[in-house]
């Protein structure tokens, strides 16, 4: 177990520079049209995440735990009433509001935040992109693909952020289902649907393959508080698009 924890640590102390120098000669990503801007120390969506925006109702008040780039926060802005984007990264933020003031976004506000710590009031959705890689560093500003404890502390304290029929969407590779759904349950929290990201076009999938992120089998997890659906009179149906749907964060 110390030797794959070596080896992770190991690995990640040559990805880091390595994805800034990419980032540096790569500075944007154009996703469904859009052309996000990406900072050095900010991770590049890979992973279609976009299609989150599938699971946002009209009008719903939106929370992006993580924004990272903010490729979620400007996917579902269009449609929601206000999006709080949030991140511990100030690199991260500043990237978020540069995308979202070029996209001509006025309901999006972006914020510094440690997990919620900055967090106001409740949401009808709440969007997060966990980093994959379960490794700590001395520096938890600096894990923008590693962390040990954002799981965790997005499911305890998600419930306290979504109002009663308040849904939680979360990306994670397909391969820890188990263990995302029990980690939820853990919190009260009942797992709706699975879902695998929209399929990658050769392009991202060879820009996919120069970032060394390949064979996550990303997928989107629905959840939602178990009282919640205990109160609710019958299961409330699926936004339209939501059949169609399939992270980053910069913490």
């Amino acid at each position: 177990m110390k030797i794959w924890s070596f080896a992770k640590r190991g690995f990640m102390g040559f990805w880091y520079p390595y994805v800034r120098l990419l980032n540096t000669l790569w500075p944007s990503i154009t996703i469904e049209g859009k052309r996000l801007a990406i900072s050095p120390d900010v991770y590049k969506p890979l992973e279609n995440e976009y299609a989150c925006a599938d699971y946002c109702r009209p009008g719903d008040r939106v929370l992006d735990l993580g924004s990272g780039s903010g490729v979620c926060t400007v996917f579902t802005a269009p449609k929601a009433r206000e999006v709080l984007a949030v991140d511990i990264s100030p690199a991260a933020v500043r990237n978020t509001r540069e995308n979202c003031d070029r996209l001509g976004l006025t309901n999006v506000v972006c914020r510094e935040s440690d997990m919620f710590s900055t967090v106001d009031g409740q949401f009808d959705l709440i969007v997060a992109n966990p980093p994959y890689i379960n490794v700590e560093f001395e520096k938890e500003e600096e894990q923008f693909a590693t962390s040990v404890r954002f799981m965790p502390t997005m499911f305890a304290q998600a419930g306290d952020h979504l109002t009663p029929d308040g849904r939680l969407l979360v990306q994670f590779p397909i391969w820890f289902r188990g263990r995302v759904e029990k980690l939820g349950a853990e919190h009260g929290f009942e797992l709706l649907e699975v879902k695998r990201t929209p399929n990658k076009s050769l392009g991202l999938f060879l820009l996919s393959l120069a970032y060394t992120q390949v064979g996550f089998r990303s997928a989107f997890y629905l959840f939602r508080a178990k009282a919640a659906a205990k109160a609710a009179p019958s299961p409330r149906k699926r936004p339209a698009g939501a059949s169609r749907a399939r992270a980053s964060s910069a913490a």
